[in-house]
């Protein structure tokens, strides 16, 4: 499907992140084919600054070069899968370092956002759990890590599980985040990593699961 406009009004956000956006939303999903001469004329603006950010989309990994113009990049189970797994692995080596170099300034910000999430309606309790995750990197105090995660969540974030916002999910995320931040406020890094491990493999399980059921259609 070809695709070259958004909802047909003009966005004041910058052409990178408006489209960055509308793909991480789902607004323009996997398969679809996005053109400069159409986001341009929706935009109200030239073609460069849109093939720029479309460039720029292509390094991160969110489109490729397809013929007439950019394709949302689709990527197979097993590609997906990859990623969760060095996900998993870095978060787990954040979580440790966080254990052994947290402040006391990170574990209060940890506490609040756990205490923000207790009670908070679902858009907020998804953007609170991966403001959570950002700030256990932060106290991990390892910039390479951070960056990689990064990346590797956005290249993930079109393929969310519609399963992470159901009640019962979110409620044992929370417990798990809760377990995380006690392993840290413990110093015991051991345990931090082996809780973050489980955490997040039990994120890619629910992931690689809403793909499946995807590629197999209603039973």
């Amino acid at each position: 499907m070809t695709v070259s406009a958004g909802a047909g009004v003009a966005d004041d956000t910058g052409p990178y992140d408006l489209i960055r956006r509308r793909i991480l939303s789902g607004h323009w999903s996997a398969g679809n084919v996005l053109t400069s001469s159409g986001i341009a004329a929706e935009q109200g603006t030239s073609r460069s600054p849109i093939r720029d950010a479309l460039n720029r989309l292509e390094y991160e990994g969110l489109v490729e070069k397809a013929p007439g113009g950019f394709l949302v990049r689709v990527r197979s189970a097993e590609e997906i899968l990859e990623i969760c797994d060095a996900r998993i692995a870095l978060d787990s080596a954040a979580a440790t370092k966080a254990a052994r170099q947290a402040s006391e300034l990170d574990l209060a910000r940890l506490d609040h956002l756990l205490e923000q999430a207790d009670g908070a309606d679902v858009p907020a309790r998804l953007e609170i759990d991966r403001q959570f995750h950002h700030a256990v990197r932060t106290a991990g105090r390892n910039a390479t890590i951070s960056r990689l995660l990064d990346g590797l969540e956005t290249q993930l974030a079109a393929y969310d599980s519609t399963s992470t916002a159901e009640p019962e999910n979110l409620a044992i995320i929370l417990d798990e985040h809760r377990a995380i931040l006690a392993a840290i406020r413990d110093g015991d890094g051991e345990r931090a990593g082996s809780t973050m491990t489980a955490h997040q493999t039990r994120a890619r399980d629910l992931r690689i699961a809403t793909l499946a059921r995807r590629v197999d259609g209603p039973s």
